[in-house]
């Protein structure tokens, strides 16, 4: 009596399990790619948000020893490279008067999107929910009386995705 063979045999189940691995593999390769992917949303409102935050940062003095009428630079050459005392009391945009106020968002002091945009007067603050913005400023330790201070935006949002931009600020001349 001939018996049909009922189950798979070893060269059929390598094969199914190669296959399924391969299936696997390109499906996880797929979704872990997606939150690297910039959505056009995001860019969109990231510059917007960036941009308003870097007219605040031209519009503030260089140093708080410097004296923009009379053309002094940082008092002599002496720039403080600090925040003022008002702006570390209560960081918020309206107390910043130097560039160096800005760090105050650095690392892990990041601000929120909507308290930013609010702070910034952009309408429909809401829709910034959802990001984080950094501001550092760094200035040349090698050489401290640099004309320019470095101002780096990072803007974040919840799923991972940032931008960056870079601004340099300069001491007048």
């Amino acid at each position: 009596m001939w018996r049909a063979n009922a189950g798979l045999s070893l060269l059929e189940y390598v094969i199914g399990l190669a296959i399924l691995a391969i299936v696997l593999v390109g499906a996880g390769l797929f979704f872990v790619s997606q939150p690297r992917q910039l959505d056009p949303v995001f860019q969109f409102r990231a510059v917007s948000l960036a941009e308003a935050l870097a007219e605040q940062v031209l519009a503030v003095q260089y140093d708080a020893a410097n004296n923009p009428q009379a053309q002094i630079r940082c008092d002599g050459g002496e720039c403080n490279n600090a925040p003022t005392a008002a702006a570390q009391a209560n960081p918020v945009l309206g107390n910043f008067s130097v560039v160096d106020d800005f760090h105050l968002w650095c690392d892990d002091n990041a601000i929120t999107g909507d308290a930013l945009a609010e702070q910034l007067k952009l309408t429909q603050q809401q829709l910034y929910a959802r990001y984080t913005v950094e501001t550092c400023v760094t200035t040349n330790n090698e050489e401290p009386d640099a004309p320019f201070k470095e101002v780096v935006i990072n803007i974040a949002d919840q799923n991972g995705s940032d931008i960056s931009f870079t601004l340099h600020r300069y001491n007048i001349r």
